[in-house]
C-alpha cells in the first residue's frame, strides 16, 4: 500500500485536560471513560483509527499527577510506560495563558529526538481573552514541541487538522491491526470502564478513588438480549453502604445509566446484573491494584 502510515500515538498530559474525551470525539465514538473528576483513566487503552491513508494506534494514557497513595503511583507508572515503542507523543493541555509548573517538570523527561512531541491545547471554546494566544507562545519557547495546534474536543474545531498532523509523523508502515478493530482490550474491560464511570459520576469524595469493576459474566441469550454481571469493589464496608444507597437507589441509578452506554455499544439489549462487594485494602496493595485495575 503505496505512501501508507502506521504507528502509535501516546495521548499524554495532565489529569483532566480532556484526552479522552479527544479520542472519543476523533474515534468517532465512546470507548474511552471521561469524568470532571481528575484520574478517571487508570489504565494504558490502545484505540485504533485506520483511514485510507494511515492507521493511528492511540495510546490512551492515565492523567499526569503529583502520587498521593499507592494506587496513584501505579495509576502514574502506567502513564509514563506507555511511552514504550510510540513513535509520537500527542501531549494535551488547557488554555491557562502560561507553562504550568507541572508540565515544566515533566518536559525535560519526556523529551526525546527520536519522537517527536506535538502540543494540543484543548478546551480552545473555553479561552478567555489572550489565554490561548498566550498559552502557545509560552510552550512553543519550551522549545519542546514540533507543532502546537489549538482544538476543542467538545464542539470538533480542528480535530481533523489535529488528525492530519499526527499523521504526518508517522512511520511508512504496513497497518498494525485489522482495519475493523477499534481497541486493543476486551470487551469486559470496556463494559468494565462504562460501569467505573457511572460511579465516577454518581458518588463523591473518595468513593471513585477506592472503587475497582470486574466483569464476571457476559452471556448472550437466546432473544438476542446480553446478560452481564458484573462487581463493582470497594475497599471498606461504609463505602459499600454509601455506593447501594438508601432503598438501593444509588447503584440502581449507576445500572441504569451504565446499561444504556453498553446497549449503546453492542447495539443489543442488556440486562445488568450489578452487585458491590468489599476487598478491605485493596488501593494499598499492589497485587490486588494490578488485578483489579485490569493488568493481568
Amino acid at each position: 500500500m503505496s505512501g501508507f502510515k502506521s504507528g502509535f500515538v501516546a495521548v499524554l498530559g495532565q489529569t483532566n485536560v480532556g484526552k479522552s474525551t479527544f479520542l472519543n470525539a476523533v474515534l468517532g465514538e465512546k470507548l474511552l471513560i471521561t469524568s470532571p473528576k481528575p484520574q478517571s483513566t487508570r489504565n494504558r487503552v490502545r484505540c485504533v483509527l485506520t483511514t485510507d491513508e494511515a492507521q493511528m494506534v492511540f495510546v490512551d494514557t492515565p492523567g499526569l499527577h503529583r502520587p498521593h497513595n499507592r494506587l496513584s503511583q501505579h495509576v502514574l507508572r502506567e502513564a509514563f510506560r506507555a511511552l514504550r515503542g510510540v513513535d509520537v507523543v500527542a501531549y494535551v493541555v488547557e488554555p491557562w495563558g502560561e507553562v504550568s509548573a507541572y508540565d515544566r517538570s515533566v518536559l525535560d523527561r519526556l523529551a526525546d529526538p527520536a519522537r517527536p512531541m506535538l502540543l494540543l491545547v484543548n478546551k480552545v471554546d473555553l479561552a478567555r481573552g489572550n489565554a490561548l494566544e498566550e498559552t502557545l507562545i509560552a510552550y512553543e519557547r519550551t522549545g519542546a514541541f514540533a507543532e502546537l495546534i489549538p482544538v476543542s474536543a467538545k464542539t470538533g474545531r480542528n480535530l481533523d487538522d489535529a488528525v492530519e498532523t499526527l499523521i504526518r509523523y508517522l512511520p511508512d508502515a504496513q497497518a498494525l491491526f485489522p482495519a475493523e478493530m477499534r481497541s486493543d482490550k476486551s470487551e469486559a474491560f470496556l463494559v468494565s470502564e462504562l460501569i467505573r464511570e457511572k460511579v465516577y459520576q454518581r458518588t463523591h469524595q473518595e468513593i471513585p478513588y477506592s472503587t475497582a469493576v470486574a466483569v464476571r459474566d457476559m452471556e448472550e441469550r437466546a432473544n438476542g438480549m446480553l446478560e452481564i454481571t458484573a462487581e463493582i469493589i470497594v475497599d471498606r464496608p461504609s463505602q459499600k453502604g454509601i455506593l447501594i444507597g438508601a432503598k438501593g437507589r444509588t447503584i440502581k441509578e449507576i445500572g441504569s445509566r451504565a446499561r444504556e452506554d453498553i446497549e449503546a455499544m453492542f447495539g443489543t439489549k442488556v440486562f445488568l446484573d450489578l452487585k458491590v462487594k468489599t476487598v478491605r485494602g485493596w488501593t494499598k496493595d499492589r497485587e490486588l491494584i494490578r488485578r483489579l485495575t485490569g493488568q493481568e
